[in-house]
Formats: C-alpha cells, sequence, structure tokens
C-alpha cells in the first residue's frame, strides 16, 4: 500500500503584512533621519567652532608678535579699495603659509601679482553647516567697476566685529568709542613710490591693543560667521528693506558673500554685496540704534555713504552687514579671550550691542549671553 505524499505549505507574506512592514520601515526612517540630521549638524557647529578657536589663536599669536591686532582693513588714501584685509594678516597664524608665501604685501589685493594668491581656498576659513569650500567669480565685478580684478577669490563665512556701528573712516577714532568694534579701517604710512611699485610701510596708525579693551577680553566679540554663497542669504534693498535687490549685472537677486582678501567695500550704486566686516547695530547710539540682528533676512548690504554727514543720525549713509549663519538657532562667535560661545536669535539687542565693543563701559556677564 502506497503512502500518500505529503505537500508541505511554505509560508509567505500577504500583501497586508507587507504594507504593514513598509509602514514601519517608513517610520522608522522618518525617525531616524531627523535625528542623523541633528547629529551631523552638532559635528559642523563643533567644527565650525573649532575654526573660529583657530583664529583666536593666531589673533594672540599675531598680538604676541607685534604688540596690537591686524587692521580689518589696510588703507593708504581711498578707503573704499583699501589694500589688504586683516585675513591677509592672519595667514601665517593660521598655518596658511603656502598662501602667506604666495601674497605681495607691497601691492594691493586686487594687483595682478596677488591674483593667484587671493584665489587659494583654506578649510579654516569655511563653516561646514553651509559649505567646505567656494569662490566668488568677480566677473560681473570687473564689469560693474570698469577696473582690472582678479577673476575669483577665496570665499569666507567669517567676518571680523567692527562694533555697533558701520561708519567707515579712515580714522576709527572719529567713531564713538561706545559703538567702536575690535576691527576697524586703519591708514598705512605712505613711503613714496618705487617703479610704479607701491612702497609704504605695513605699519597702520590706528591699533588696537588687549590692553585697550577695557570691557574685558571675555566680554567682547572679535569674530563671528557670515555664512556667504547661499541663497538662503539674499542682499536687501537699501531702499525697501524688506526686499531683496535685483543686481542688474547678474540680472538676478544678489546673494550675499564676501572672500578673505577682499578689502573693498560697495557704495550707494552699488549696493549688492557684503564684505568682511560684521555689525551688531548701523547706528548704535540713541536716539535709534538700528539694531542689526543676527541671520536678518534679507541681509544689509556692506556700503560707504559717498555723501550725507556721517555723525547725523538722519543723513547716516554707510551701512555694515550683519552676522549670519546656517545653524538653525544663532551664530557661533569668538571672543578677544579665544574663547568661542553661540549667541542665539534671541539675544538681547543690548547685550549683542555691548557685546560688539570694546570700551563701552557696559557691565556684562557670561550669564547675559
Amino acid at each position: 500500500m502506497r503512502r500518500a505524499r505529503k505537500h508541505r505549505r511554505w509560508a509567505a507574506f500577504t500583501l497586508l503584512e507587507l504594507l504593514v512592514v513598509l509602514a514601519i520601515l517608513a517610520v522608522l526612517m522618518a525617525l531616524l533621519l531627523p535625528a542623523v540630521q541633528r547629529v551631523r549638524e552638532a559635528a559642523a557647529r563643533i567644527k565650525c567652532a573649532n575654526n573660529l578657536k583657530q583664529f583666536g589663536l593666531a589673533l594672540h599669536g599675531f598680538h604676541d608678535v607685534n604688540g596690537y591686532l591686524p587692521a580689518g582693513m589696510v588703507t593708504e588714501l581711498d578707503i573704499q579699495d583699501s589694500f589688504h584685509t586683516g585675513f591677509t594678516y592672519l595667514l601665517p597664524y593660521l598655518e596658511q603659509d603656502n598662501i602667506h608665501r604666495l601674497y605681495h604685501y607691497d601691492h594691493q589685493w586686487y594687483d595682478s601679482a596677488n591674483y593667484t594668491a587671493v584665489e587659494q581656498q583654506a578649510a579654516v576659513f569655511f563653516c561646514p553647516s553651509n559649505r567646505n569650500g567656494g569662490t566668488i567669480n568677480l566677473t560681473p565685478f570687473i564689469q560693474q567697476w570698469n577696473a582690472p580684478m582678479p577673476p575669483f577669490i577665496g570665499a569666507c563665512d567669517y567676518v571680523l566685529c567692527k562694533g555697533a556701528r558701520a561708519q567707515i573712516a579712515v580714522t576709527p577714532s572719529d567713531i564713538p568709542i561706545q559703538a567702536r568694534g575690535l576691527f576697524n579701517i586703519s591708514q598705512a604710512n605712505w613711503s613714496g613710490g618705487n617703479g610704479g611699485q607701491i612702497q609704504w610701510s605695513p605699519t597702520p596708525q590706528f591699533r588696537v591693543r588687549f590692553t585697550d579693551i577695557t570691557d574685558g577680553l571675555t566680554s567682547t566679540i572679535a569674530l563671528g560667521e557670515a555664512a556667504g554663497g547661499n541663497s538662503y542669504f539674499l542682499v536687501a534693498d537699501i531702499n525697501n528693506l524688506g526686499q531683496p535687490v535685483v543686481e542688474p549685472f547678474i540680472n538676478g537677486p544678489a546673494i550675499m558673500d564676501q572672500g578673505w582678501s577682499a578689502a573693498s567695500l560697495g557704495d550707494t550704486q552699488h549696493p549688492w554685496y557684503a564684505g568682511i566686516f560684521g555689525v551688531t547695530a548701523q547706528w548704535g547710539l540713541p536716539p535709534a540704534p538700528m539694531d542689526e540682528p543676527i541671520n536678518r533676512r534679507p541681509g544689509m548690504p556692506s556700503i560707504i555713504g559717498l555723501s550725507g554727514n556721517r555723525q547725523d543720525h538722519e543723513l547716516f549713509q554707510d551701512r555694515i552687514s550683519g552676522f549670519r549663519s546656517m545653524h538653525s538657532v544663532g551664530c557661533n562667535f569668538l571672543f578677544a579671550d579665544g574663547s568661542v560661545h553661540f549667541l542665539p536669535l534671541s539675544i538681547d539687542p543690548n547685550v549683542f550691542r555691548a557685546l560688539s565693543t570694546y570700551a563701552g563701559g557696559e557691565v556684562i556677564q557670561a550669564k547675559d549671553f
């Protein structure tokens, strides 16, 4: 008698069970992705803070050697087209000797002798929350100004703190001390010419020493973030600050950006770009400080007012961009003592202004920020 063959039935997912599994995976991914993004952003923010710590070591190294801090911009006569930036003088202290050796300090940053140097990129100049590198194409600028310039310059995501006032002066002592920041424009000592080559002393006339910081190194901002090359931060129309401006030479919205070497400023006829300075207010004093909050959108352009009284609040026309970052709730800032602090968007404007000046006489404690 033959035994009947048994047939094994293989287990299989039903369509409903498959849909349930997929739904669970989707929920897990939805929960996991924000966590991964938060971890990635936390790491980028830490790397950004480490960049600023390197700038802090560089500033102290420069001060140890020279006895004063570098000027924000060094100029001869034309403060709109200065020679060099403070970042340029920090290159050897930032372990950027390769760029430093390429740079000709006896020529302006836009001179052909410096084309190769100024196009260089360095990781320390970029916040990884925004970008890992980048250059600025100066072709539209060359067209605007009808002047020779390097075709590209290395970009930068950090700016020097000019204080709580946008006033642009070749003699920074003209700026009220209560609103003056660590970095301003300083005139170099002209010493004639030699066959068309600039001969001048790189020692600026205006200097800030650590002993001048009477508000305390622990309560004074030196540098801060200024995310550049990102369409999230567009330049505001100076005639309507709530709207982005259209730059006619590119026929599109102007994106905020700055180069570590570009020691030039726009004007009221070219109000389309930022610069290597950052401020916490445009006027800084009563009757209206004209506060410049963190992550302002659209952002204020950096311009020198070619007319008007810069000492009169109503006629004041100089403007400097504020601080900004791709961190969602604030910005990293380097303080004069070399420490780095993350200041929130919600910081009190009075405290923010006080931190950006070095001899304002305000009493600020760590708990205030």
